[in-house]
């Protein structure tokens, strides 16, 4: 398995047991019902996402990072670490057929093809499809955060034209709100709309004022990097999505 697709489902990993890691687990009664319910939505036993938290209270991310195996001339079917790329992989395709998710498998050395046949890819993805069914409408009223930290809304907007060496330069203003307060923790403006950029606004709020439970961001490409994952996992907090044209 290359560095890349270990990295990847150490993300994954993260991301079940990121609402624990943060503290955004009011609506369960216990750790055991968030472990029983991280567990049955990562296809894996609770046992296995208490793992994963155990090895990120001890190591941090790197300790999601699945080591590397000394088994692999065994035969072996889908494993954890194989389901949670699949689920990786389909988490970000939902619609991608069980035969290009199989040769991604191939191409990432994930699986050996001597070992893991088409067919048993195909009978876990239409499992996980099937399980996932039809999703539901969005509540879309207004909402307000009860405490501050609780949610940081980022977004960037194209700001005025700056004359520079005679010419005219478009500028870009990125700004990170507290939706509790309503107080701007992190505001610059720009040359470029990009992920450095959005990166050293972060990183000025969270050193003034701490780190937020979760980031609400649009979809734009800077918002998306692979980047702001691994700096989630890293400080210990979620990244949600708003769903396009929402």
């Amino acid at each position: 398995m290359d560095h890349k697709t270990a990295q990847e489902i150490a993300l994954k990993r993260y991301g079940f047991i990121a609402p624990l890691v943060s503290g955004n687990i009011d609506t369960y009664k216990s750790k055991s019902d968030f472990f029983r319910d991280a567990g049955s939505k990562a296809g894996v036993h609770p046992h296995t996402v208490r793992r994963w938290y155990d090895r990120y209270l001890k190591s941090g991310f790197d300790g999601l990072i699945p080591k590397p195996r000394n088994d692999s001339n065994q035969y072996r079917k889908l494993d954890g670490d194989v389901q949670n790329q699949i689920i990786y992989i389909l988490s970000e395709y939902p619609k991608l057929p069980a035969t290009i998710v199989y040769q991604r498998l191939l191409d990432t050395n994930t699986i050996v093809k001597k070992d893991v046949s088409l067919s048993t890819v195909n009978r876990f993805v239409q499992k996980y499809k099937d399980s996932k069914g039809i999703t539901p409408i969005k509540d879309m009223r207004r909402y307000e955060c009860e405490h501050i930290n609780e949610v940081w809304c980022g977004d960037s907007s194209v700001g005025p034209y700056l004359k520079v060496d005679g010419k005219k330069q478009r500028t870009y203003i990125i700004a990170l709100i507290d939706d509790a307060s309503r107080m701007i923790v992190g505001i610059d403006i720009f040359f470029n709309d990009n992920f450095v950029n959005l990166m050293s606004v972060i990183r000025g709020a969270v050193i003034k004022y701490g780190k937020p439970k979760k980031f609400n961001f649009d979809n734009g490409a800077n918002y998306r990097s692979s980047q702001m994952n691994l700096l989630a996992a890293r400080i210990g907090t979620i990244i949600h999505y708003n769903p396009a044209r929402t």
